[in-house]
């Protein structure tokens, strides 16, 4: 659970106990004077669906906007017949009441609010309460994958007033409720840390005004153990059984020659499917990561194995002088490239 008030504001980047982290831009310091102030709440429900693939994931929360409307306050009061309202009713009061309004920043598909409800406090304050779910691009960029971190962000956006007449001020955050038996992270990730800031978005339609932006941000990790089990161990398995399929069936038996070519031809299938289905678990990135390092790699041993084994099957039936020398360099060969190019690949994605 991270807690903060606005109290705090005013810090740059310090981590204060039992609180999240807090950012505030220069800029968005400037509105703060003169501006309405809605207190904005936060809980965040799930975060799933993290597709790295797709680029995408899912997030469900809840926030709540609070704010004064001293102008109109015993008007107010009258037109409440119930404390909290809901339905087509919100949706009436909301037009004949000043009210902030926000947008999902950057959402791939549009939010789909679950459900909403506008309260008024015995102290006249309003609270508009809305949970919803959308689905938010995340920054795949990770050389080190499975290895490394995700930012995931939600960012809410001020949409029909600028940062002028109305700033948003964070001061309650939470990672999923205390009696919340489910996990808020779906899936084979962690939680590592997470941090709130707040900043001026500027838009196109206008060219003098600017909207007051909340972000919400969680840097998550993938489980070793789970990069262990699906990629590692049988991208591993299948080096190995090439590997070792040449070093220990010589083909200069004839018996060995057909096991050996056609055990490298179905290994080299086998790794081609095993790419295949972990399509899904491989982030789409425009650089060459340590998985797509493995893979070349498992495909370029696989490859030079089953293409050394057919040289060594023709020279053998041919009876040629050196053929046994040469098959005992080309197996120690493979074995030591293999070797050399793992170490080149960790040593290319930690530089």
């Amino acid at each position: 659970m991270c807690l903060f008030s606005s109290n705090v504001m005013a810090s740059s980047d310090t981590s204060h106990s039992g609180k999240v982290k807090y950012k505030e831009t220069q800029e968005a310091l400037k509105f703060d004077k003169g501006a309405k102030h809605v207190e904005v709440f936060t809980v965040i429900d799930r975060i799933y669906n993290i597709d790295i693939s797709a680029g995408t994931f899912m997030i469900e929360a809840e926030i709540l906007l609070k704010w004064r409307n001293e102008s109109d306050l015993q008007n107010l009061k009258k037109q409440f017949s119930e404390h909290t309202i809901t339905g087509h009713k919100l949706d009436k009061m909301l037009d004949k009441l000043w009210h902030p309004e926000f947008v999902v920043k950057s959402e791939t598909v549009r939010r789909e609010t679950l459900f909403r409800t506008l309260h008024l406090n015995p102290d006249g304050s309003l609270e508009l309460f809305e949970k919803f779910e959308t689905t938010l691009p995340v920054n795949t960029e990770i050389r080190q994958y499975p290895f490394g971190t995700l930012k995931l962000n939600l960012d809410i956006v001020a949409f029909t007033h600028d940062a002028k007449e109305m700033t948003f001020d964070p001061v309650y955050f939470e990672i999923g409720h205390k009696e919340q038996e489910e996990p808020v992270l779906v899936g084979n990730w962690k939680i590592l840390d997470s941090f709130v800031d707040k900043k001026i978005s500027h838009r196109l339609s206008s060219t003098d005004q600017v909207y007051s932006q909340n972000g919400f941000h969680f840097i998550v990790e993938h489980e070793f153990l789970d990069s262990l089990q699906k990629i590692f161990f049988p991208i591993g398995c299948i080096i190995l059984i090439s590997l070792f399929l040449n070093l220990f069936s010589s083909m200069r038996f004839k018996d060995n020659i057909s096991m050996r070519i056609f055990g490298q031809l179905y290994l080299l299938l086998t790794f081609f499917a095993l790419k295949f289905t972990l399509a899904d678990e491989i982030p789409t990135t425009h650089y060459i990561n340590l998985v797509d390092l493995l893979f070349i790699i498992g495909t370029a041993v696989i490859v030079l194995n089953l293409f050394s084994s057919i040289i060594l099957s023709e020279r053998y039936l041919e009876e040629k002088a050196g053929t046994r020398r040469l098959e005992i360099l080309l197996d120690k060969s493979a074995s030591g490239l293999t070797i050399v190019a793992l170490f080149a690949s960790i040593i290319y994605v930690l530089s």
